[in-house]
């Protein structure tokens, strides 16, 4: 792992859970910096004071609790955010708005904000460049391990990623908990953009349950500490741009490689649809059906399936259409070939990463989406 110049980290048991359940990035120099949030009506506390607080674009630093979301908690949690970020501030010589937290974990209950505010000295007195991974280490919950990507560009500038998420994963932004770092140097604007069209291609288009989270947050800093200027040259933000995409696909992959329960990563591609809307909304019917990612669990080409949901969409598209699992063609102008069911099985059985191709042979837009087969495992995770 590469770590941009300028930041340091730690990740601390702090009490909450009997793990690793507190993390900070601190950054002397103070960052430009952005956010993105869910959707979701009803939002956690802590993210509210994300919000208010990177509202001006700057920061010093970022706080992440995991053992608890607090969300559902009102004036309650929204104080225990509050006093969390003054800690932070007071240790660091800070303004309170200039630290950015988020919290993961489950709904409803309070946040220990006793244990966390009195972790705050060891927190930061540990804090080096060679943590990044103590940090990412204490954000998960479900998870099965850290998700971490860093590149060191020819400009000489470094982004990290550093993400945690394995359920509750079908955003309409961003999704679960990510941090991007740079020491590039870049204005807030192109910062946004950059990454707004970054997250469309790579965390947009991930889907494990179809179930969007109270606290999704994703946020990225760049302090400038290297002195490169990746506006200053066309080639410079085009490396940049490639890189930014790069990062958070690994991020967004390995979310989906490490989705609760999953023993597949599943590309469910749609080709020359009619519209891209049409394409995303069968893209997504697919990857949030039960009985089609039951089929993929059970190594089974059910393609009848995949003809089902699509027809409930009501989306006239017609019947004469092509499915294939991998390169193998199951369906061709809507008529079954059940002579490749066996090959189609043996396809799913030999691969932990599988492709499902719908080719509706009306138009020249399409849409893809990564997602997972659905095991019993997930069931247990989750009840």
């Amino acid at each position: 792992m590469i770590v941009p110049k300028g930041f340091v980290f730690n990740g601390i048991d702090s009490n909450v859970k009997k793990t690793k359940d507190l993390g900070i990035i601190i950054t002397e120099a103070g960052s430009n910096a952005i956010g993105f949030f869910t959707q979701n009506e009803y939002k956690s506390e802590s993210l509210l004071v994300c919000k208010k607080n990177i509202k001006d674009g700057f920061a010093r630093a970022i706080i992440v609790n995991s053992g608890c979301a607090n969300c559902g908690l009102g004036k309650r949690g929204e104080v225990a955010a509050l006093r969390i970020c003054s800690k932070v501030a007071e240790k660091i010589k800070a303004k309170k708005t200039d630290i950015l937290l988020a919290s993961t974990g489950p709904i409803g209950i309070p946040l220990e904000e006793k244990k966390i505010v009195s972790s705050v000295d060891r927190l930061v007195k540990g804090a080096s460049s060679t943590k990044a991974e103590d940090f990412a280490r204490a954000i998960m919950t479900t998870d099965r391990y850290p998700k971490t990507s860093s590149l060191k560009l020819k400009s000489g500038v470094t982004i990290l990623g550093i993400a945690k998420g394995a359920g509750m994963i079908e955003p309409n932004m961003a999704t679960t908990l990510a941090f991007l770092l740079t020491d590039g140097k870049i204005r807030k604007s192109s910062l946004a953009k950059i990454v707004r069209s970054a997250l469309d291609l790579t965390f947009n288009r991930i889907s494990i349950d179809a179930g969007q989270s109270t606290n999704d947050t994703f946020l990225a800093l760049a302090n400038g500490v290297s002195s490169v200027d990746v506006e200053a040259s066309k080639d410079k933000r085009d490396e940049f741009i490639e890189a930014v995409f790069k990062v958070l696909f690994d991020l967004a992959y390995g979310i989906v490689e490490n989705g609760e329960g999953a023993t597949k990563v599943v590309k469910i591609e749609v080709k020359s649809a009619k519209s891209k809307a049409i394409a995303e909304k069968i893209c997504r019917k697919l990857a949030s059906s039960m009985l089609f990612k039951s089929s993929l669990y059970g190594n089974s080409a059910n393609w009848g399936r995949v003809l089902s949901s699509v027809g409930s969409l009501c989306l006239g598209v017609g019947k004469s259409y092509d499915i294939s699992y991998g390169n193998i063609k199951v369906v061709k102008n809507g008529l079954s070939l059940y002579n490749n069911k066996k090959r189609a099985n043996d396809y799913l059985k030999k691969s932990k990463e599988i492709k499902i191709i719908l080719d509706f042979k009306r138009g020249k837009d399409g849409f893809f989406l990564y997602t997972t087969d659905l095991s019993p495992d997930y069931v247990k995770l989750n009840s």
